[in-house]
């Protein structure tokens, strides 16, 4: 099978930390080869494991590669990884201890090779130095403080999902470079911050507290469950998440709900504002109304009346869905040698075919001498210049919501032309809710693009976006199952009009299956993937639930990595792509080793709360004052010694049972009310300065608002100022990585709807003025 990135060579020592970039990469054809030390990487050892004590996280996240195992400590054994870096293309490196081998003396003797370094807060900047796990880093960077309810404390993710959205940034840093040096000849270094890639993929956070600090208005985003925007309800059999934001769906659940004379009123019911307003009315209404049907019925009849509302699935439920094993979603196979379980079969589809899990991950030292083979990615010489990786390309966006503008911003920000085709009929929903035609989300995701307003539903129209198709690289849409099509530019027409073109496609729950007419939001992916139930309290109570988005922002990144491949396979090979990624599949795949534990021991994957089956104390400890939280992780027995120690040596602390890890976590309860008590009486800052001085993984739980003014951040280049037209002063999320070679990413305001339609029909389309004020007079162009 042809794969986009056939020929790349990858060399990955990433331990613990970064591991998914190097599977990404593999999944799309990449030849990735694992390096371990000869102890093995320390994923080998992180739960969660199989009944033979397999690490199912090491599993998944390692599939598709070869492995050797190399002693770093020897001169032959950095001899032999030398050898293997002068042969590659990518190394993909974590900061981990690799004897004498460094970025900074492989970059001398491999001056073509693209070195990726993925680390907590990257190689720059005041954080540099600090020492942070997976835990520290999701509160550092605002996953985590949307999580949970104000009655009870902050909730962790149940899974590694700083480190595997920061691996899709990496993932994507990487092709980026690699199309570069396909032009140029020549390597650079990609310098890579855990903390600033994960919060560029939460959600608006960031760039909406900024609107609201400038106007001197509350912040009020922390810990409302799912607020009023995404709320749950329960019905007969369990529970189910319904959004409803557009008039034509409030008005199709006010009709399946008898048509109540409560809410007769439709001018002004169906205003999403008064909705809000109103939700401790309408939402018991909802309650009642669900309260005596089945939670899969409810979903059935309400999407078939457009309106979003999905079932809130458990693990067990996610792995025997029709609609996911319709269409492959898991795979039954051996995920390591003789265990036969079912995993996730990977994010991308290449012109209908699953491009995902194809082997296991190696035993260590499996390939021991391994080297590279078979025909290699072409590279021009480097005398070539090229200012930015996409300078030439050009993208047409038909994307609304989070993920399609969001893919399109990434290749935007890196040298791409990029045009939103709009129309005032149907207004991409995120321009709009702020009750203006630019909200600071828009704004944020639609920067450094130009808007073209077009009637695509007439004739002419669509003509019209033929011809912009001819002159286009890449197609990026996201809207219902069959719209495209409908419109007359589904995949197959485009390659008619442009037989190199590449189409990006992101739907619900993809574009094949029973349901694969579902629409809905973020949120709405997060029960149906089973992430939900899973990012939950460890007791009886109603789901929690959260107030992200996820996975819009990380589903965008991974369609930029499935189209950028896309545009290496085209360059290197030629053709038209079409890649799809399924929203639910993103999430499936990111808590993909508790699935896969959930079908190799039945009933064994339930809400952990904020406990940790080798950690403790874990989790978010209250200092003194208003929610002021910091997050404690202690992975070792020499970094509880030093956190005993820093808390005086108290009797409590210094018995031999709490000594080991097992002796901790069976004593985590108790553990953790004691270091509560203890952290009470000190501000954030002070406990936060005091962990970190003996080398115990702490950090702030920082929300929205806090992350404007991060001297870090700042250091790193993250922090991006822009006055928006429409909005006003802003901020909004920068780049995930530094690199020299690649630049600063290119950053203007956002469009005003149809705003750059006579520029773009005169400078791509070659249309004179004449034509051009015709077609808006009569209403096929927009202005």
């Amino acid at each position: 099978m042809e794969q986009p990135l056939d020929g790349l060579r990858v060399v990955d020592t990433t331990n613990n930390r970064g591991e998914l970039c190097g599977r990404l990469l593999a999944d799309l054809g990449a030849s990735v080869v694992l390096v371990e030390p000869l102890g093995g990487s320390s994923l080998r050892n992180a739960a969660p494991f199989s009944s033979d004590g397999e690490s199912l996280g090491f599993l998944w996240r390692n599939a598709n590669k070869s492995g050797i195992s190399i002693d770093f400590e020897t001169e032959n054994g950095s001899d032999e990884l030398l050898s293997l870096l002068m042969e590659a293309d990518v190394w993909i490196e974590d900061g981990s201890d690799i004897g004498s081998v460094a970025s900074s003396n492989v970059r001398e003797a491999c001056p073509s090779l693209v070195i990726t370094s993925i680390t907590p807060f990257g190689y720059t900047g005041p954080y540099a130095e600090l020492i942070a796990n997976d835990d520290v880093l999701e509160a550092m960077s605002g996953m985590m403080f949307k999580a949970g309810i104000s009655e009870k404390d902050p909730l962790l993710p149940p899974t590694s999902m700083a480190t595997d959205v920061a691996s899709i940034s990496a993932a994507v840093a990487t092709v980026l470079a690699v199309y570069q040096k396909m032009k140029t000849g020549k390597g650079q270094h990609i310098d890579l911050s855990i903390m600033t890639a994960a919060g560029a993929t939460t959600d608006w956070s960031y760039s909406n507290a900024s609107v609201l600090k400038a106007a001197d208005r509350p912040y009020n985003e922390v810990r409302q469950g799912g607020g009023f925007m995404y709320p749950i309800f329960q019905c007969s059999d369990g529970w189910v998440r319904m959004v409803i934001l557009s008039p034509r769906q409030w008005e199709s659940l006010w009709d399946w709900m008898g048509k109540p004379e409560a809410f007769s009123d439709l001018e002004y019911w169906s205003q999403v504002g008064n909705r809000i307003m109103n939700a401790d009315v309408l939402n018991p209404a909802y309650s009642e109304f669900f309260s005596d049907k089945k939670m899969l019925e409810i979903c059935v009849e309400g999407q078939n009346r457009g309106i979003v509302v999905t079932p809130l699935l458990k693990p067990d439920e996610v792995l025997l869905d029709p609609h996911l094993t319709a269409r492959g979603t898991f795979i039954d196979t051996e995920v390591a040698q003789d265990v036969v379980g079912s995993i996730a079969s990977g994010f991308f589809e290449l012109d209908n075919v699953r491009h995902g899990f194809n082997h296991r991950a190696p035993q260590l030292g499996e390939h021991n001498g391994f080297s590279f083979n078979g025909d290699r990615l072409a590279f021009n010489s480097p005398d070539t210049e090229a200012p930015l990786p996409l300078s030439g390309i050009r993208v047409l966006d038909f994307g609304i919501g989070g993920v399609g503008v969001e893919t399109s911003r990434l290749l935007a920000e890196y040298g791409a032309d990029v045009i939103k085709v709009e129309t005032r009929t149907y207004p991409d929903f995120i321009r709009l809710v702020a009750l203006s035609e630019t909200s600071p989300s828009f704004a944020s995701s639609s920067r450094s693009k130009r808007s073209f307003g077009c009637n695509v539903k007439t004739e002419e129209g669509l003509q019209i976006i033929h011809q912009l198709v001819a002159e286009s690289d890449v197609i990026v849409e996201n809207s219902a199952t069959g719209v495209m099509e409908s419109l007359g530019l589904g995949f197959e027409d485009l390659k008619e009009i442009n037989p190199n073109i590449v189409m990006i496609s992101s739907q619900l729950v993809g574009s094949r299956g029973p349901n694969s007419h579902w629409t809905g939001y973020g949120p709405t992916t997060q029960t149906y993937g089973g992430l939900l139930h899973l990012w939950d309290y460890d007791d009886d109570d109603a789901p929690a639930t959260n107030g992200t988005i996820f996975p819009d922002h990380a589903a965008g990144r991974l369609c930029a990595l499935a189209g950028i491949s896309a545009l290496i396979g085209r360059d290197a090979r030629g053709g038209a792509t079409h890649t799809e990624v399924a929203q639910v599949e993103v999430v499936v795949n990111m808590i993909a080793e508790q699935l896969l534990k959930e079908s190799l021991i039945p009933g064994s994957t339930s809400p952990m709360g904020n406990r940790h089956e080798q950690r403790a104390p874990r989790g978010p400890f209250r200092c003194s004052g208003e929610e002021q939280w910091v997050v404690i992780s202690v992975e070792n027995d020499e970094q509880w010694g030093s956190f005993v120690n820093v808390m005086g040596s108290p009797g409590w602390a210094t018995g031999a049972t709490l000594s080991t890890s097992d002796g901790r976590v069976a004593a985590a309860t108790l553990i953790n009310e004691r270091v509560a008590e203890w952290v009470r009486q000190y501000e954030r800052s002070e406990v936060f300065e005091l962990l970190q001085s003996v080398g115990v993984p702490c950090g702030p739980m920082f929300i929205g608002m806090e992350m404007l003014d991060n001297p870090h951040l700042e250091a790193r280049g993250w922090t991006l100022n822009i006055d928006q037209p429409g909005v006003g002063y802003m901020k909004l999320e920068g780049p995930a990585w530094v690199s020299e070679q690649m630049g600063g990413p290119i950053t203007f305001p956002s469009p005003d709807l149809a705003g750059h339609t006579r520029e773009i029909a005169y400078e791509v389309l070659q249309m004179n003025e004449e034509t051009i004020d015709d077609l808006i007079e009569r209403g096929i162009l927009e202005i």
